[in-house]
């Protein structure tokens, strides 16, 4: 028990090195998105992410994955319906 505890502290202090970092490596991309390595390289090589190359080493910059995993919003059900209220209202008004 005690082997698994220390272990398990351990992901979670490496957890919180990766998230104080601003540019990540292949493992703490991995371990921030939850995927394999390999899948972080194939889809550095299919630019699904924005990436940086360095002496055959990839990076990425925090800023710029956070704004990937935001960037594709779906509204909330009450901001579409004041959206639709918005337009009818301005269209009675023509």
């Amino acid at each position: 028990m005690n082997e698994e505890l220390r272990q398990a502290l351990g992901e979670i202090k490496r957890g919180m090195l990766v998230m104080l970092k601003n540019v990540w490596s292949v493992s703490d991309l991995a371990l921030v998105l939850g995927v394999s390595e390999s899948r972080v390289r194939h889809m550095a090589a299919d630019k699904v992410i924005p990436t940086y190359k360095q002496n055959g080493s990839l990076y990425f910059k925090r800023e710029e994955i956070e704004a990937w995993q935001t960037a594709h919003r779906t509204s909330s059900r009450g901001e579409i319906a004041s959206q639709a209220a918005t337009f009818c209202a301005a269209r009675r008004l023509k």
